[in-house]
């Protein structure tokens, strides 16, 4: 029996479906499978691409219309690119593609169509990134139900449910910890965390920040560090031998041309992260991913949207996180963090490595 290809459909909405999919692809391919990962985004015609690229933008510059367009999620059928999809489908047929993971729930209708070309059953796995269903899956809420949940951590469970690795060092013990805090608002750098830093400079933390033009690095202080994504890069975009790729990240500095570095595992601010006490930042699921993985705890902003909302009532329920206005009550008390990252410590492992087990279902299925 020929192997089973295993597909990730994923999205360029942020980074925060974006990176867990590059990270399972990257440990499903250390297990010997075949793997093939898709960015919903890639199949929009370009003008639409260009409109994707330009509410990003806008959404960075102003948190209060983010909130709006999410409260206003629609379908983006269309969006696509109808012969490039066809293409797309009818390449999945020629492999013989029937395992998928969705990780954005604007692929549903693309799956269904793919199903009633093919004829065929499919495995799907619903992938939540956050402890509850997210906008995508709500808007195709009549297809969310044709396949496997798989959750992350679940609101009214209240418990974690499935780990994503990152990286394969373990997290640094506290003492080893810098007092500095990772401070950003996602991929697309959205929420009140730029509002937070003097607040936080002045508590006596030095601050890795994410900025998102070069011209915001001017407001660090010595001592702090300014982090900016690669200018020009999109999720979408492949190398040369077609793969999708981590975001390259550069420090930016008054003294000397950004250096931009790419990891192949895993993304470059996971090592920034795992350094420092806190996570300052908008509850996303991949900032939950990266805190449960290197056991940094989160100091909860103001969230993007019900689901996130979600989110940060379960990092508060199970002790991973800290409401950003409790712990400037507590007068930024470095060992309310230190009790956090214990409570991160405690819990590792505790959720099922969902690579790991995905992994061995194809292996079994493939043996049978």
């Amino acid at each position: 029996m020929s192997a089973p290809v295993a597909v990730i459909l994923t999205s360029a909405v942020g980074l925060g479906v974006y990176i867990p999919a590059l990270l399972i692809q990257g440990r499903l391919r250390q297990q010997g499978l075949v793997v093939r990962c898709e960015v919903l985004e890639d199949y929009y015609t370009a003008s639409r691409q260009q409109s994707h690229i330009a509410h990003g933008e806008a959404h960075h510059a102003d948190f209060a219309l983010a909130q709006l367009a999410h409260r206003m999620a629609r379908d983006v059928q269309g969006c696509l690119d109808g012969e490039r999809l066809q293409t797309l489908l009818a390449d999945w047929a020629r492999q013989g593609c029937r395992h998928f993971m969705v990780w954005s729930g604007f692929w549903l209708p693309i799956l269904a169509r793919y199903q009633a070309q093919t004829g065929w059953a499919l495995e799907i796995d619903h992938c939540r990134i956050d402890a509850e269903m997210s906008a995508s899956f709500r808007v195709h809420a009549d297809l969310a139900a044709q396949g496997r949940e798989i959750w992350l951590w679940h609101g009214d469970a209240g418990r974690l449910v499935h780990e994503i690795p990152v990286g394969s060092a373990p997290p640094l013990p506290w003492q080893q910890r810098q007092a500095r805090l990772t401070v950003h608002g996602g991929g697309w750098g959205i929420g009140t965390y730029q509002a937070r830093a003097e607040a936080l400079a002045q508590a006596g933390f030095a601050l890795d920040r994410v900025i998102h033009t070069e011209a915001e690095a001017t407001v660090a202080r010595p001592g702090d560090a300014c982090f900016l994504l690669q200018p020009g890069w999109r999720a979408w975009h492949r190398d040369a031998a077609g793969e999708l790729q981590f975001p390259a990240m550069g420090e930016v500095t008054a003294s000397r041309e950004t250096l931009y570095l790419r990891r192949a595992q895993y993304h470059v601010l996971y090592d920034v992260i795992r350094r420092n006490q806190a996570i300052v930042s908008k509850p996303g699921g991949c900032t939950l991913i990266d805190s449960l993985a290197s056991a940094t705890p989160v100091v909860l902003l103001e969230p993007y949207g019900y689901a996130e909302a979600r989110n940060a009532d379960i990092w508060l329920q199970l002790g991973f996180g800290i409401r950003y206005e409790d712990w400037r009550d507590s007068g930024f008390d470095p060992a309310l963090l230190a009790q956090l990252h214990h409570n991160l410590l405690a819990h590792a492992g505790r959720g099922t490595d969902y690579p790991q087990a995905y992994a061995a279902r194809l292996l079994q299925e493939q043996a049978a």
